[in-house]
């Protein structure tokens, strides 16, 4: 029987990111501050010194940053212990090498440096055993933020299924119910509802995706709503507005749908005489909008806290895809609630 291979979890990060590399560089610029610290003199020979060190430094820190992007896998591919020892022969081999280099360009060139090869052997081991600590210390503090990042999404991608899987019986039962009373009385009317719901449980139970095309969950709002109208008849009134260029555009799956299902349930649904959602999709400032009104009685919304639950829901997923260039406002005005979310396009 053939064993299959043991998977290594990736413990040295990803050191292409623009982000990390300006983290790096930034640490590295700081051990260099604070080592010259330790030879500070108010004279031209200390900002001499001063410069040739953030120069060979920040040359040297920046070449290990793209060999380690370039040799991330390999390092991956090892255990934590054997790749820790690797990485650190790693560091000591490069900076020994680009030390030598630099020196001989020096000599060779007359750009006066360094004195002597004493000095570029001294800046060599001292160099060499700041990037071990540097790099092992910002390995592990990437190491942490990764894992962080991963129970974020992880957390997001199960309560993203909780949301798709949740057909509420209350709705199910009353759908069904209005159905089996339109069989005998309007049998097309029945078999369409019947096509409704099948979808709408369909897309709920099999679309494992985490985004979606603008005019799929405008399909999928649409079923909903025309099931939810079989129950409320002329109290439930819609309108749905988007630009055409817009419908291929991908959101966030389920990004809308919790607001219109909220807006039925805390804003429609209250009403004696129900009220009217306006579903309103367009693009301003080179950002998409997406804003859903309704009526409300302020009253009613204070019984339950499952509306703020589901605003919550999307507003965690919108900083976890979009981080600050996503948002979602929530305004109530004149006892219309209004939401609006913004996606960059």
């Amino acid at each position: 029987m053939q064993q299959k291979p043991v998977k290594t979890r990736a413990w040295l990060t990803n050191y292409c990111d623009n982000l990390r590399i300006f983290i790096s560089v930034i640490m590295i610029q700081i051990v260099v501050v604070i080592y010259s610290l330790s030879f500070f003199e108010n004279s031209f020979d200390f900002l001499h010194k001063f410069s040739v060190l953030t120069l060979v430094s920040q040359f040297i820190g920046l070449t290990i940053l793209i060999l380690l992007c370039k040799l991330k896998h390999f390092f991956n591919s090892l255990n934590v212990v054997t790749g820790v020892i690797v990485l650190s022969l790693f560091i000591v081999v490069v900076t020994s090498l680009m030390a030598q280099i630099i020196g001989f360009l020096d000599f060779r060139l007359t750009f006066g440096l360094f004195l002597n090869r004493e000095e570029i052997n001294y800046l060599n081991f001292k160099l060499s055993l700041a990037y071990i600590i540097i790099f092992l210390a910002l390995s592990r503090y990437f190491y942490i933020q990764d894992q962080w990042q991963k129970q974020i999404r992880k957390l997001s991608d199960a309560r993203l299924i909780a949301l798709q899987a949740r057909i509420k019986p209350h709705f199910l039962f009353n759908t069904l119910n209005s159905i089996s009373s339109l069989i005998a009385i309007d049998s097309n009317r029945a078999e369409k509802a019947i096509g409704d719901l099948s979808g709408l449980m369909r897309r709920g139970f099999s679309n494992k995706e985490k985004f979606i095309c603008i005019e799929e969950e405008l399909q999928w709002i649409e079923q909903y709503l025309a099931l939810e109208k079989l129950r409320l008849d002329s109290r439930l009134k819609y309108s749905i507005s988007c630009e055409e260029e817009l419908y291929k555009v991908e959101i966030p799956v389920l990004c809308i749908q919790p607001l219109v299902e909220n807006a039925i349930l805390h804003g429609i649904q209250p009403l004696e005489n129900g009220g009217l959602i306006d579903i309103q999709i367009f693009k301003k400032d080179k950002q998409l909008m997406i804003r859903v009104i309704n009526p409300y009685l302020k009253s009613a919304s204070k019984k339950t806290q499952s509306n703020g639950m589901a605003l919550k829901n999307i507003k965690e997923r919108l900083e976890l895809y979009y981080g600050k260039k996503g948002f979602m406002k929530i305004n109530d005005i004149d006892e219309m609630f209004i939401v609006e979310i913004g996606l960059p396009l």
